[in-house]
C-alpha cells in the first residue's frame, strides 16, 4: 500500500465525491479512481461498492477510513515535529486568555486547533491582564488572549479580534439589579469585585480606581465562577465583558450595561504574541482564533 492511496481514499470517504477529493488532493479525478483501485485490489477486498455514478463505502471501507485517517494524522503530526526538532521549532503550545472575558471562542480555537494537532500538547493558563502579560516577556506562554491596556507595543504582533462590550453583574437582591443601564457613579456605594491572583490585587485594584473611575471598597475572588457566587450572595458587583451588546437576566443575577457619557463602555481586544519568537503553531491558533471571531461577526 502507499501513502498516497490511502490519503486519497480517505478524501473520497471525507468528502463523498471523487470529483471532491479530487480537487482537495491537486489531481484528477481518474487518477484516484485508479489508485483506489488499485488499493483495493492489494487488500484483496472493496472499499467502496460502485453503482453508476455514485457510490456506498462498505463495512469494511468504513472501517479502513476512520483507522487510516488516524495513522494520517500521526504521521503529519510526526513530520512536523521532527522538522521542528531539526530547526529548532516549538512543539508544543501555551496560550494565556483573560481570565474575565465571557466568551466560548478561545475554548473553541483550542479545540479546533487540538483536533488538526492530536498529538501537540496545548496548554492554556488564565490569568488578569499584567498576569498575562508577565508571562508572556518572561517566555512562559507563547500566544495571549487580552485587553489592551497598553499602547501596542511593535516587538509584537497585534491581532485585533474584537471590541467587548462592559457591563457588570450583580445580584438580583442588590438595590440597583432592575437598572437598565449603570454609570460608573452609580455604583460608588458597592463593592466591586474583581478576579485576580493574591500578586495582582493592587494592579487591579489601581486600574479599575485610577484609570476607570471605580470609588468602591474592592473585594477579590480567584475565578470567575467565584466571583459569580459573590455577586449571586449581593456582596457587591462584578465588572465582565462580553463580545455582543445584549444583557443576560438570570435566575440569581443580572447583567446590566456599564455606561458613560458617550454611550455604553468598550475594551479592544487583542491576539498578542512577540515578533521574535514566531513559529507556525503560533500563527495558526492566531489565525484560528480570529477565524472564530470573523464567524460570528
Amino acid at each position: 500500500m502507499e501513502l498516497r492511496q490511502i490519503q486519497y481514499f480517505c478524501s473520497v470517504v471525507r468528502t463523498k465525491s471523487f470529483t471532491r477529493a479530487a480537487e482537495d488532493c491537486l489531481v484528477s479525478q481518474s487518477a484516484i479512481s485508479q489508485q483506489v483501485k488499485a488499493l483495493e485490489s492489494e487488500l484483496g477486498f472493496e472499499l467502496l461498492h460502485r453503482h453508476g455514478r455514485s457510490f456506498d463505502v462498505t463495512p469494511a471501507g468504513e472501517l479502513f477510513a476512520r483507522k487510516a485517517q488516524v495513522l494520517i494524522d500521526q504521521l503529519d503530526d510526526l513530520r512536523y515535529e521532527a522538522e521542528g526538532v531539526a530547526n529548532g521549532w516549538a512543539t508544543t503550545l501555551s496560550i494565556g486568555y483573560l481570565n474575565r472575558y465571557e466568551g466560548w471562542e478561545v475554548q473553541a480555537a483550542v479545540t479546533a486547533f487540538a483536533s488538526r494537532h492530536p498529538h501537540i500538547p496545548v496548554h492554556a493558563t488564565a490569568g488578569s491582564h499584567d498576569t498575562l502579560y508577565h508571562l508572556i516577556t518572561r517566555h512562559d506562554v507563547d500566544v495571549l488572549f487580552s485587553d489592551r491596556r497598553r499602547a501596542l507595543s511593535d516587538t509584537f504582533f497585534n491581532q485585533h479580534l474584537f471590541d467587548g462590550w462592559q457591563y457588570v453583574e450583580v445580584s438580583e437582591a442588590s438595590g440597583v439589579a432592575w437598572a437598565s443601564e449603570l454609570m460608573v457613579s452609580e455604583l460608588s456605594g458597592l463593592p466591586c469585585i474583581l478576579i485576580a491572583s493574591p500578586d495582582q490585587e493592587d494592579v487591579e485594584r489601581t486600574y479599575y480606581r485610577d484609570v476607570l473611575g471605580f470609588r468602591s471598597d474592592f473585594l477579590f475572588a480567584r475565578s470567575r465562577e467565584e466571583g459569580r457566587m459573590m455577586v449571586a450572595g449581593n456582596r457587591g458587583f462584578m465588572p465582565i465583558e462580553m463580545r455582543e451588546q445584549v444583557g443576560r437576566t438570570g435566575s440569581a443575577i443580572r447583567r446590566i450595561p456599564l455606561v458613560g457619557q458617550d454611550g455604553q463602555f468598550k475594551s479592544e481586544y487583542y491576539c498578542y504574541w512577540p515578533k521574535d519568537r514566531t513559529n507556525k503553531l503560533i500563527e495558526e491558533f492566531a489565525s484560528i482564533l480570529q477565524g472564530m471571531f470573523e464567524d460570528m461577526g
